[in-house]
C-alpha cells in the first residue's frame, strides 16, 4: 500500500486516496503506538475487499470502486507534534484530540467515511463521531478502553489528589526504556518483550520504523540512535487520565458502532461495552479471541471481522 505522509499543527499521518474514491477507511492507534501499526490490518482488508469484487476495490486506483485508506497519528505519537498539554504538563485532553481528528479527516476527501480505532484510538473515534454527527458513516472499535463509571471516578480522584503518578501502570510506563543505539537493536529488544512478542512481523516493523525517531546531534542532524516517538511520560500521562463526556458520547453517537472485544483483554472493557450496547441500540458488541493487541497480532482476523461487519 503506497501512503503519502502529511503533518499538521496537531496531528500527522499518511493516506492512500485513489481518485475517484468510493469509500474511505480511517485508522487511529492506541496509546504509545502509531497509526502505521494498523497498516497490516488495512492491507489485509484491502485484499479482502479486492477479492470481493474481482480485484477492483482498494487496489485499482483507476477503478470506479476504489477505496481509500487514511491513517492518523494522535498528538505526541508517531510523526505528530506534541500536544499543548504535553509541553505544559497538563492532563491530556481527549476531547481536543477528538476534535482535531474530526477536523482532519473531514478535509481529507469527500467519500463516505468508516472509522476504525484501536484502544485509545477507539475512544477518540467514538468521541469524534458523537461530537460531529455525520462525520462517519459507521465506526468499528477494536477493544476500545471504554472506561466504566467506577474507573472514571477512580481516575478523577487520582488526578485531583496527584496520586495518579504513583499507580503501578504509570510508574512502569514512565520508566520504560526509550532510546537504543540503532533501529536493529531496538527491534531485537522489543521483539522479546511481552507486549510485542506476539505481533506479526510487519506490524512490529511498522512500529520500529514509524514509532521510533532518530536522536538529533548538537547540530540538529539525525544520528543512528533512535528513541520512542511517544515520550514515556506522555504515554503514562494518558494512562493516568480520562476522557471527559465519555458516557454522554455513548448515548449521543448517531451512527452504527461495532465494538470488537478481545477475550483476553482488560475485564472492564467487556463490562463497559455491554453497558454501552444497552444504552444505545446503534452499538453492537462482538467477542473475538485474542489479547488487547489483537489487531497487531492477527491483522488478517481483524480485517476479516471488519469486512464482514461493514458489508
Amino acid at each position: 500500500m503506497t501512503l503519502i505522509p502529511w503533518r499538521s499543527e496537531f496531528l500527522a499521518g499518511a493516506d492512500n486516496l485513489p481518485e475517484p474514491c468510493t469509500r474511505r477507511w480511517h485508522f487511529v492507534h492506541g496509546n504509545g503506538f502509531c497509526a502505521r501499526t494498523l497498516t497490516p490490518v488495512a492491507t489485509e482488508l484491502q485484499a479482502l475487499l479486492a477479492g470481493a469484487v474481482g480485484g477492483a476495490v482498494g487496489v485499482d486506483a483507476g477503478s470506479d470502486h476504489a477505496d481509500g485508506f487514511l491513517f492518523t497519528d494522535l498528538p505526541g505519537h508517531g510523526d505528530a507534534p506534541p500536544a499543548p498539554e504535553q509541553t505544559q504538563r497538563r492532563m491530556p485532553d481527549w476531547i481536543a484530540m477528538a476534535d482535531h481528528l474530526a477536523d482532519s479527516v473531514a478535509g481529507r476527501g469527500r467519500a463516505p467515511l468508516i472509522g476504525v480505532g484501536h484502544s485509545m484510538g477507539g475512544v477518540v473515534t467514538l468521541l469524534a463521531a458523537a461530537r460531529h454527527p455525520g462525520l462517519f458513516e459507521r465506526i468499528v472499535l477494536l477493544d476500545p478502553v471504554l472506561f466504566s463509571s467506577e474507573v472514571l471516578l477512580f481516575q478523577r480522584m487520582m488526578r485531583l489528589t496527584g496520586w495518579w503518578t504513583k499507580t503501578g501502570l504509570v510508574k512502569s510506563v514512565s520508566a520504560r526504556r526509550a532510546r537504543w543505539p540503532d533501529r536493529a537493536t531496538a527491534r531485537e529488544e522489543l521483539s522479546r518483550k511481552s507486549l510485542y512478542r506476539q505481533w506479526r512481523t510487519d506490524a512490529l516493523d511498522a512500529f520500529v520504523q514509524h514509532g521510533l525517531k532518530p536522536v538529533l546531534d548538537d547540530d540538529s542532524q539525525p544520528t543512528e540512535e533512535v528513541m520512542l516517538s511517544c515520550d514515556p511520560e506522555w504515554e503514562a500521562a494518558i494512562f493516568g487520565s480520562y476522557p471527559k463526556g465519555l458516557w454522554q458520547a455513548v448515548q449521543e453517537v448517531s451512527c452504527r458502532v461495532d465494538i470488537m472485544v478481545a477475550s483476553s483483554s482488560y475485564p472492564f472493557i467487556k463490562r463497559s461495552t455491554a453497558k454501552a450496547a444497552r444504552m444505545n441500540s446503534l452499538i453492537k458488541v462482538h467477542p473475538i479471541d485474542g489479547s488487547h493487541c489483537f489487531p497487531m497480532e492477527a491483522p488478517e482476523t481483524a480485517a476479516r471481522w471488519i469486512r464482514d461487519l461493514c458489508q
